[in-house]
């Protein structure tokens, strides 16, 4: 263990661990700083300089004196822990030699600084106490880093193991994915800053007053309200009479602080623009004071590259990175589930058809209530009765409402407080009732039990009459959540939303650690300016840096900050807003879309299931024949039948009709009589040449007498049958296939067993592939895939299961429906003279309708090469006229198709 240990610390690491405190836990000889007790004070101690840090500004202590004292011991007790942690931490690795130094260790860097700040935080609040320092001082700008020591506490969460060229394959890719999209953004600003600096320029023409002096210009000398205007009289706005358009040269900190005079305050307008934020106001100053077509083709093209094109990229590649630090971290994320019942116990049975899972004593429960009782609460009457309960409920409590008309309050909800005591008493009684049924341990199995009983609580006691119309009144409201039983779609949905608690849990934490971080600094760096609100105390900072994160007036917050600092750190101040506003609207907002996305995604096996079902359905639909052709099932059948006087081996069978195999087919049921027929069968199946038997030296020689039973010939005859049928299958033809779940024999007395089929089934394939049929070879490797068709029976018991359907199985069911339909038109065919001649004038051997027939078929094909086989083809014809012989080709289809 020593040895791996060692091994680990070095720099070739097999795993990247980032959790740098338990890197000696399994030490043999532990020093205190490793113990678990030490490292869990030691997060104590982050949390508690972070609430003290949050709590050290002017303000607060004026409004609470002792927090000054209070915040100062505990900043002296951790500060103290901290440097002898980090005095132990030095003294068992090194400084800067050893194994594995403390200064040479990014982690330990990072404590370090935290330490160091702590005591300049230390030495500061000692210094203001003692009056040295004012209370106001911008030296409180010292203690803006020590918010970061909460990240001493999060970094635990963060730690896990993975092979290091994997993590490195992460960063890189994901960080060369953000940067081409930063650089994308940059280089939008940067065009967009330079046109307008060359087209807008300076923005400082106002119309006032015709006595104003240019060096003496106060509000009273402005138009009310103030506008911009044009010095040119053909564009703009021009001022109105008494008054005159002037350029005026005042500070930034009165006239604003955005324009487009320069580089600089260009890209920090065209930014502010960006944001969507005010941006019609800098239009319009623009369009007042030039031509307006500029500000319009400007502004326009600026919020659709920069608004919506460049933030819709951002999301696009915070989601598609998302999506691969989730594959490679699945075993963190873990395995996306699926809405299922885990108190039910399952077990594995096998059938014919194959194994699958079947719910064992489902329907079994641990109450106290009678089988009726159990019968009632799984009916859908009983759900639908609650749910229009509380559908009623609803409805009830929005009609309440409130008139300012000096009457007593209690008598606009006198009549609605006996309603609601009805609905509470009806649904406490709902609660009881399914304990009585379920019991309590099986009641509380369910997280929407727990749910219906804390509003079950939470309404009772809202129904007290000293209650009522309370905060409790928000238990009320929440039953309207319990609709969303009623739709099992929209219950879905919000289960793929809410329901992987994890990411989103893990990122909503993310997002407030971040804020809670944020303001703290933020408060520290700002707290300094006086009359200034907005940074006054934490619960301000925090509402402030939540408007930037809404982006609901963020613009405010940044000019009120950057009105009240120096001129020399306003950039510094407007850098600050717009690096923050810029994180968390591109990244941390980005982040919850690409969760959702993820969560609402579905499995590619699904998707795939759901296209191929949908293909299925329509190939069902077209077996159904055209009623042109369907009008002949009405007819009586009157075939022609042909005489078969010899079957050479050497050569495929011909097809065998319809009438001669419903003669001579036959079921076979009962189990002793299948050992008879495979006797019979493995005759014919039989590939070994037995050896002939001497022949015996008689006085008198016997007649020759053949004997052939009745069983012989009947499989004799199967046997042909079914070498015809496999032979049409494997060629494509429009012959007999098994259809799983199917009779042995279909309306039209086909056979359809898989079992028959299979009895010769390697014989004909064999025999076919040594004639050379490629298509044959084609169709047989897409149909089956194990060399045997009923296995599409045994894939057939993965319906039960939706996500683990085969695809071979639909593919295959697709193939037989447009089958069956050739099936059912060759079977009209054959038992109708006159099948497709729908107007009945030109009989079937008609010597007119075999040459149309033959100059129909007789198509151009201008390839000089099989397809198939790839030799050269012998052409009659050299060159014809394509569209010409396209065109006479329709023509006589029509033709055809009309007799």
């Amino acid at each position: 263990m020593m040895l791996g240990r060692k091994q680990s610390l070095k720099g070739d690491q097999v795993l990247a661990d980032y959790g740098p405190e338990e890197s000696l836990n399994e030490s043999a000889d532990i020093e205190w700083v490793n113990k678990l007790w030490v490292r869990r004070l030691m997060r104590s101690c982050a949390l508690i300089s972070l609430l003290s840090v949050s709590l050290n500004t002017p303000k607060t202590f004026e409004r609470i004196p002792p927090l000054q004292y209070i915040t100062f011991c505990c900043d002296l007790v951790i500060t103290f822990l901290f440097t002898a942690e980090m005095i132990a931490k030095m003294h068992i690795r090194g400084i800067l030699k050893g194994e594995v130094p403390y200064l040479k260790d990014h982690w330990c860097q990072f404590d370090a600084s935290m330490v160091f700040f702590l005591w300049v935080s230390i030495i500061l609040q000692m210094f203001e106490m003692l009056g040295i320092v004012p209370r106001f001082s911008y030296l409180s700008v010292l203690r803006s880093p020590r918010p970061l020591i909460m990240i001493r506490f999060i970094r635990v969460f963060l730690k896990f193991s993975m092979p290091k060229s994997r993590i490195n394959q992460i960063f890189k890719r994901s960080s060369q994915q953000i940067y081409n999209v930063t650089l994308f953004f940059l280089f939008f600003m940067s065009l967009y800053g330079l046109l307008g600096v060359q087209f807008f320029g300076e923005l400082k023409n106002h119309c006032v007053l015709n006595s104003t002096d240019p060096h003496k210009v106060t509000i009273n000398s402005l138009a009310i309200p103030d506008t911009f205007c044009s010095v040119d009289p053909d564009s703009g706005y021009q001022c109105p009479e008494g008054m005159k358009c002037m350029k005026l040269e005042l500070s930034r900190y009165v006239m604003g602080f955005n324009g487009f005079d320069e580089f600089a305050t260009s890209i920090f307008t065209v930014y502010q623009a960006a944001s969507q934020e005010g941006w019609v106001f800098i239009m319009y100053r623009a369009i007042d004071s030039l031509p307006g077509w500029r500000a319009v083709f400007y502004f326009s093209t600026m919020i659709f590259f920069l608004a919506w094109l460049v933030k819709n990229v951002f999301i696009a590649v915070i989601t598609e990175t998302f999506n691969e630090i989730r594959v490679q971290f699945q075993q963190m994320w873990g395995i996306r589930g699926h809405m299922t019942n885990k108190t039910a116990s399952q077990i594995l049975t096998g059938d014919d058809l194959g194994w699958r899972l079947v719910t064992l004593d489902e329907n079994k429960h641990n109450g106290l209530a009678p089988p009726i009782c159990q019968a009632i609460l799984r009916s859908a009457s009983f759900r639908l009765l609650m749910m229009g309960v509380i559908l009623a409920n609803g409805m009830v409590t929005a009609t309440m409402h409130f008139k300012h008309d000096e009457r007593p309050r209690h008598l606009f909800y006198e009549n609605y407080y006996y309603i609601e005591v009805v609905f509470t008493i009806f649904l406490d009684l709902e609660a009881l009732f399914k304990i009585w049924c379920l019991g309590f341990r099986g009641y509380f199995k369910h997280s929407y039990h727990k749910f219906e009983l804390l509003l079950s609580i939470g309404t009772t006691l809202h129904i007290i009459p000293q209650l009522y119309l309370s905060g409790l009144t928000y238990f009320q409201v929440l039953r309207v959540v319990r609709l969303i039983k009623a739709s099992p779609m929209l219950e879905d949905f919000v289960y793929k939303i809410f329901g992987p608690g994890k990411k989103l849990g893990s990122l909503i934490i993310f997002t407030m650690c971040l804020l809670i971080i944020s303001s703290s600094i933020s408060m520290q760096l700002f707290c300094f300016m006086c009359d200034f609100n907005k940074f006054e105390s934490f619960p301000e900072a925090f509402m402030s840096m939540f408007q930037i994160l809404t982006q609901e007036a963020w613009v405010e917050v940044m000019d009120e900050t950057m009105l009240r600092t120096r001129q020399t750190l306003t950039p510094l101040v407007a850098g600050y807003f717009i690096l923050y506003h810029l994180f968390v609207t591109l990244i941390v907002l980005s982040l919850f879309v690409a969760v959702i996305l993820d969560n609402l995604e579905l499995d590619e096996d699904i998707k795939k299931l759901k296209q191929l079902k949908f293909r299925e359905q329509s190939a069902e639909i077209k077996e159904t024949l055209p009623f042109r052709l369907r009008v002949f099932e009405k007819f009586p059948d009157s075939p022609q039948m042909t005489c078969l006087h010899k079957v050479p081996s050497d050569f495929n069978l011909p097809k065998v009709r319809e009438s001669f195999m419903r003669q001579f087919v036959f079921e076979v049921e009962e189990e002793e009589n299948e050992g008879v027929i495979k006797k019979i069968c493995e005759i014919f199946d039989s590939k070994v040449v037995y050896r002939k038997q001497r022949p015996i030296k008689l006085l008198s020689s016997l007649p020759k007498v053949r004997h052939v039973s009745t069983d012989l010939r009947k499989a004799a005859i199967i046997y042909i049958i079914n070498d015809s049928n496999n032979q049409r299958l494997m060629l494509g033809d429009s012959a007999v296939i098994p259809v799983p779940g199917k009779s042995p024999l279909n309306p039209q007395g086909t056979i359809s067993s898989a079992k028959q089929l299979r009895i010769d089934q390697k014989k004909s394939i064999r025999r076919s592939v040594r004639s050379g049929s490629i298509k044959l070879k084609q169709t047989y490797e897409h149909l089956m895939e194990n060399g045997d068709i009923g296995a599409m029976n045994r894939v057939s018991s993965s319906r039960s299961r939706p996500h683990d359907l085969d695809i071979k199985l639909l593919q295959a069911k697709r193939q037989q429906a447009e089958m069956r339909r050739n099936q059912r038109e060759e079977d009209l065919r054959e038992n109708h003279p006159l099948f497709d001649t729908p107007l009945f004038l030109v009989p079937r051997e008609s010597k007119f309708r075999k040459v149309c027939q033959m100059i129909v078929y007789a198509r151009y094909d201008a390839r000089l090469r099989d397809p198939l086989t790839g030799k050269e083809r012998k052409v009659k014809y050299k060159r014809l006229h394509r569209d010409g012989s396209l065109k006479l080709n329709k023509m006589l289809k029509i033709l055809y198709c009309i007799i």
